[in-house]
């Protein structure tokens, strides 16, 4: 198993930029149903990215002040102190962080498809299909671009990344 040190630069760019349209398309969704749920998503997102960061992200023995495949472990080490690495994905608040980030990330599916109930249009049906491609882009290969090299994984830290290794001996 060959575990990145530093995830490549490619790998991080992919991440983001997959990441970061599907966050966009989930503004634009909230835009449309006004100014008031627009402010509430972005304090949502923001919540849950800084409580990834701070619960989850500062709790990492493989990247804390390293490239991780987001490309975020520099940014943590700069923000947050260290955290005990055996509490990696092991607290509930970790585990509400995850949820409300899963729940920020679902927001550009489930806006558009409530635009879509609504009333039908071209560009809520446009924006839920980019958002579903955009989310399949990074789920998919996630696997094999992230968790196969990662080393939260190879040390058995992370329940996804332990599962992802042990399959492949």
């Amino acid at each position: 198993m060959n575990c990145y040190a530093d995830f490549p630069i490619s790998t991080v760019i992919y991440n983001l930029t997959a990441l970061g349209a599907l966050m966009a398309l989930g503004v634009v969704a909230a835009l449309r149903f006004g100014p008031g749920v627009l402010v509430a998503y972005v304090l949502f997102l923001a919540v849950a990215l800084a409580g990834t960061l701070s619960t989850v992200c500062s709790r990492c023995a493989g990247y804390y002040g390293r490239r991780c495949g987001l490309g975020l472990g520099k940014v943590v080490a700069l923000l947050f102190p260290q955290r005990p690495a055996n509490e990696y994905l092991r607290t509930p608040a970790q585990f509400v962080i995850i949820v409300l980030l899963v729940a920020a990330l679902a927001w550009p599916i489930v806006g558009n498809a409530l635009l879509l109930a609504r009333g039908f249009g071209l560009a809520p049906l446009a924006q839920l299909l980019a958002a579903l491609v955009l989310l399949l882009a990074f789920i998919v290969p996630h696997p094999r671009l992230d968790c196969r090299h990662c080393r939260q994984g190879g040390s058995g830290a992370c329940p996804i990344g332990r599962r992802v290794h042990g399959a492949r001996g």
